[in-house]
């Protein structure tokens, strides 16, 4: 997306700009897509306390993208999150980025097939079972390398056409579902497990920001905004919160209308907050538009995925078997990469509910992430250097905040979790190694 960014600061004159609404709106695009459709059940065993985590996700969230609204100033010419890092910290740290970054794509996208397979085991039930489920996930996957080997056209198009039918499940919910909302409902699943409350926002608030990845393409709409240094941090702001309202109202909706133990065990929250209120037409309805969202961000991803192989390749951070070969349009080397690795995750990280294997594996991208953005900070803090002294001030405190709430983040991950994203960035260090003696 920060290729969009450097593409757009050479925009003509002529070329229409879009002001603080429509740069909004590219903000908040760049937010939306499949990521809360499982989170309501994934935040039912720890209770409708969470609503607080998706607050602290908001906070940390609008840190962050203000520190990207920086970076894109201090390093113009770097293109993509391993640009910005290298810019400020060196080859090392750029290899690095690149690595948990690659690493987090195909790590969230099994957590997105399992949106599909969720969104699919409302109409056909046997899908629960952990057998069928796996099957559905890895069908799910290799679908979406299939899309992606015709081409970026079609891949465009798949995402075109689910974008508007998938966000139709939560706006519903979140604006008609408070005619069906419980307060009992949702006070009685205030804490079932009796947590602590700093312990459990920081826990709901790890899996909360995997909905808000993507934050760092706030960035990319500084070239085609008119008076960016004024509007870009507006838009940043409007387009986070108004992402964050969406999310909340929609998540506390649920809570409200299905009991917490019930919630936990769903795999299409909902599909089953719709037919609680309106029947099972609508909640078939609404699996369906999920289902269909769900396979586009699939796709598209998939493609990011392969992509993302390729270009760091051509740019020599990764092997140079992986890099771009005349007249491709997509990268069959890459794509079968990318689905023998999420078909590895997907088999290694099954658990008896869906749930809680989709927790797992976003609160493992969004580690990867928050990696990523605190050396994201750490560059800017030395980048900042260039700047005059009220705005080095600002940048310096700016990134710290971005650190901090990062670090605060990664503090409520399990061991587990912390461990299994520790590998990647070890191998990251070797390949940085390896690469070099080469």
């Amino acid at each position: 997306m920060a290729e969009a960014a450097a593409a757009g600061a050479d925009v003509p004159s002529h070329h229409g700009k879009v002001g603080v609404l429509g740069a909004a709106a590219l903000v908040a695009g760049s937010m939306v897509g499949s990521g809360v459709y499982l989170l309501p059940a994934t935040f039912g065993a720890v209770g409708s306390i969470s609503i607080l985590g998706w607050g602290a996700a908001m906070m940390a969230a609008l840190a962050i993208a203000g520190m990207f609204a920086w970076l894109s100033k201090a390093a113009p010419e770097a293109t993509g999150l391993g640009g910005y890092v290298q810019a400020g910290l060196g080859r090392f740290f750029g290899v690095q980025t690149a690595v948990a970054f690659w690493t987090l794509c195909w790590i969230g996208n099994v957590a997105v097939a399992l949106a599909v397979v969720g969104a699919g085991a409302f109409l056909v039930p046997g899908l629960n079972e952990p057998g069928p489920r796996l099957a559905t996930t890895l069908a799910a996957v290799w679908f979406a390398v299939g899309v992606s080997w015709v081409g970026p056209r079609a891949v465009a198009r798949l995402e075109g056409f689910t974008l508007g039918i998938g966000l139709l499940p939560v706006v519903l919910v979140a604006i008609v579902g408070w005619f069906w909302f419980q307060p009992e409902v949702f006070l009685a699943s205030w804490n079932p497990q009796g947590l602590a409350v700093g312990e459990a926002v920081g826990r709901s608030a790890l899996t909360a920001f995997w909905a808000f990845l993507g934050l760092e393409c706030a960035a990319a709409a500084a070239g085609v905004v008119r008076d960016p240094s004024r509007n870009v941090p507006r838009a940043t702001l409007i387009g986070v919160v108004g992402v964050a309202a969406l999310y909340i109202a929609a998540t506390s909706v649920v809570m409200g209308i299905i009991p917490g133990a019930r919630l936990a065990g769903s795999t299409a929250p909902f599909a089953d907050a719709a037919q609680a209120t309106l029947g099972l037409a609508l909640g078939a309805a609404i699996a369906v538009c999920a289902l269909l969202r769900a396979a586009g961000c699939l796709t598209g991803w998939t493609l990011v995925t392969a992509e993302t192989t390729r270009s760091a390749a051509d740019v020599g951070v990764f092997p140079a078997f992986f890099r771009t070969r005349p007249g491709e349009r997509a990268s069959p080397v890459n794509l079968l990469t990318a689905g023998v690795l999420m078909t590895l995750v997907a088999v290694l990280t099954a658990t008896p509910t869906l749930g809680e294997q989709f927790g797992t594996l976003a609160n493992m991208a969004v580690l990867l992430a928050l990696y990523c953005y605190i050396l994201a900070g750490a560059s800017l803090t030395r980048l900042a250097r260039g700047f005059e002294n009220g705005r080095r001030v600002a940048a310096m405190a700016t990134a710290g905040l971005a650190i901090a709430c990062a670090l605060a983040l990664i503090a409520q991950a399990k061991p587990l979790e912390l461990g299994l994203a520790v590998v990647p960035l070890a191998g990251a260090g070797l390949l940085y190694l390896w690469l070099r003696r080469r």
